[in-house]
């Protein structure tokens, strides 16, 4: 489940439009992951093993996006990396509006 971030080099070889294909891509296998580690989390109510899964998960989730943080920072394209954060809130943002939307239309 690990998302594998480029090297320096690879970002350095790439123009700023591809570096930002690039975060984008990463946000969303990020965002796949998320729906993964959902999936695990429903299916411990049928096996409570898969609890201690669903954690490890996480956490290695997180860890790793706050590793990649840590690379963009020292790789030295935050800036360009925060442009991306800022489209992924957006686009998370719609996504979120439209299950409101969505749970809102269903009989209570």
């Amino acid at each position: 489940m690990n998302i594998k971030f480029p090297s320096q080099q690879e970002l350095e070889k790439a123009d700023s439009q591809e570096r930002m294909n690039i975060f984008r891509r990463y946000f969303a296998a990020s965002r796949y992951n998320r729906i993964i580690i959902q999936q695990y989390l429903i299916r411990s109510a049928l096996d409570e093993s898969l609890a201690f899964k669903v954690t490890e998960l996480e956490n290695d989730h997180n860890k790793s996006f706050f590793d990649t943080i840590r690379k963009v920072k020292t790789f030295g394209y935050l800036d360009e990396f925060l442009i991306a954060v800022n489209e992924e809130d957006e686009a998370l943002g719609k996504i979120i509006d439209a299950y409101e939307k969505r749970m809102n239309r269903l009989p209570r």
